[in-house]
């Protein structure tokens, strides 16, 4: 009898224990608002020259092309139907849904200057979206 109310008494505990942790965790509560921030992007920072020469085929190449954000890269439509539409809210962009074999990528924005789809990465990652830049040819026909 006495070992069934200990055993009883540890599994009580226990339960409480994890509740507890279940509903917040102690490093949130350290943590809450403290949280990093991004610091604001310095444009004065920015290089304007990459170092590296290119040639004048590759300038006038670059004009075949546009740079994107890139949020997702999903493999079921169902899935990618989901996030787009929830993208689509939260970011105010229409996004995108190309496919490209095997994956959905959802896509938004459409910047001529790197810099500028950099820049709205990272606007994006203050506001906890993931998102990466991604070069894309544009379709002349």
């Amino acid at each position: 009898m006495r070992i069934q109310s200990i055993f009883f008494a540890a599994l009580a505990l226990t339960l409480f224990v994890v509740s507890g942790f279940a509903q917040s965790n102690v490093i949130d509560t350290l943590m809450q608002g403290k949280e990093y921030k991004l610091p604001p992007l310095d444009t004065s920072l920015r290089s304007k020259s990459s170092g590296f020469k290119s040639s004048e085929t590759e300038q006038a190449n670059t004009k075949d092309y546009v740079y994107m954000v890139q949020f997702d890269a999903l493999a079921d439509f169902d899935a990618a139907q989901s996030r787009r539409a929830d993208l689509q809210r939260r970011t105010g962009l229409t996004i995108q849904l190309v496919f490209d074999s095997p994956f959905y990528k959802l896509r938004g924005g459409s910047f001529t200057k790197k810099e500028d789809a950099e820049d709205q990465v990272r606007q994006f990652a203050e506001n906890n979206i993931q998102s990466l830049v991604v070069k894309v040819q544009i379709n002349k026909n």
